[in-house]
């Protein structure tokens, strides 16, 4: 099964956890898609946490999950390169041209790093036959709004499908504790998590935990 029928995703993470916490989930469950991420940075400037650690909580969550290879760029912060030198890094590094999307985190993003990597990855795609989604952050401002959501819960699934789902979510609850560093933020809370993954107007259709996604172009 692919991602939107994707045969390979790249993943721009502006922080260690980003994509994990966002998109975990989906990574597991579309098993059929090379999910390439990669990780900008060691974390936010101000943040006790923000280490070479972080990325090594990054590489024991990676582990076992055969569809995702995961990279480090190494800068400490994202914004010690302007938007140019991160386009001109990452395409030199990178190419865009075996990728069918890429996945950055909204526009509509109250930590500013997060919005900027959004920029970037519309520069990214600029001349290239190649879609770009926006997935959830715990940050994401409500001027965002969804309209792609994957199931990350087995009540409504079908039959067939039901323990491999409930075996997704149980397993991302539990890779997520590997990021030890960041235990004691409560958006690593167990109960922030079960929030972050809720949707009102997916619940009433039966999906009680989802993970958000906006499609913003494809050329499916």
């Amino acid at each position: 099964m692919k991602f939107f029928n994707y045969d390979r995703v790249l993943c721009l993470s502006p922080h260690p956890d980003d994509v994990e916490y966002a998109m975990l989930g989906s990574i597991m469950k579309f098993k059929d898609t090379q999910f390439d991420v990669v990780v900008l940075s060691n974390g936010g400037d101000f943040d006790k946490t923000s280490s070479d650690n972080r990325c090594k909580e990054c590489k024991d969550v990676w582990k076992n999950i055969d569809n995702l290879h995961g990279s480090f760029i190494g800068e400490n912060f994202v914004k010690e390169k302007d938007e140019d030198e991160w386009v001109n890094l990452i395409e030199s590094e990178y190419d865009m041209n075996k990728y069918d999307s890429i996945c950055v985190p909204p526009e509509y993003d109250s930590h500013f790093e997060h919005s900027m990597v959004n920029s970037i990855g519309y520069a990214l795609i600029r001349r290239k036959k190649c879609g770009l989604i926006t997935y959830k952050t715990p940050s994401t401002l409500d001027r965002w709004k969804p309209n792609f959501f994957v199931d990350m819960d087995a009540l409504e699934n079908r039959q067939g499908n039901v323990l491999f789902s409930a075996f997704i979510w149980y397993i991302k609850l539990n890779k997520l504790k590997k990021f030890v560093s960041q235990s004691d933020k409560s958006y690593f809370k167990e109960p922030s998590i079960v929030s972050f993954h809720s949707d009102y107007q997916c619940s009433i259709r039966g999906l009680d935990k989802v993970e958000s996604f906006k499609i913003c172009r494809s050329y499916n």
